[in-house]
């Protein structure tokens, strides 16, 4: 990207606060760390921006704009953070139990769910019957109840989840069934 500004037959002069005001202007906007400099300098001195101004002899409050001359902008790319986070332990089964209450066709079975809490990194955990979520937990919990009808000769499984924004780990699958 390159500017030039330089027309000697409309150049206007302006008091110091203003050159300033639009120096720093034009450099906020361009983000450039460009010099005001004498007319001797040249741009290739300076390749990021020149800004090239002249005293005007005999006024002293007043500054003409000879030329404005950017050059060599390259685009800048923000870059967005690195995760730092760390993968949560994969919760491990401490106990589990359950009980059937028979009704027809099937009964109803509560099962009780318990896992070590193994992670300081986990923003939660979701517990799974049958490969789909049934709850959703905060972090360091370490059990559940579920209640859920099973036809006979079926079963129903579990597992557990931890997860962070990151990352999900899962346990091992226990998988029972009222007979």
């Amino acid at each position: 990207m390159e500017f030039h500004f330089i027309e000697k037959e409309k150049l206007k002069t302006i008091n110091p606060v203003s050159l300033s005001l639009l120096v720093a202007l034009i450099l906020a906007s361009c983000n450039l760390p460009g010099n005001i400099v004498s007319q001797t300098q040249t741009a290739n001195q300076n390749p990021a921006g020149t800004i090239v101004a002249m005293t005007v002899q005999g006024i002293p409050t007043s500054t003409q704009i000879i030329g404005f001359i950017v050059t060599n902008i390259a685009p800048t790319k923000t870059a967005w953070p690195m995760s730092t986070r760390t993968p949560p332990n994969i919760p491990v089964w401490s106990a589990y139990n359950y009980t059937c209450e028979l009704a027809t066709g099937g009964g109803d079975m509560t099962m009780h769910l318990g896992w070590t809490d193994r992670s300081n990194s986990e923003e939660g955990y979701k517990v799974y019957r049958d490969g789909s979520v049934i709850a959703t937990l905060a972090s360091n919990s370490t059990f559940y109840v579920d209640v859920a009808f099973v036809a006979t000769g079926n079963s129903l499984s579990y597992s557990v989840e931890a997860f962070n924004m990151d990352w999900q780990v899962m346990s091992d699958t226990i998988t029972y069934g009222c007979q």
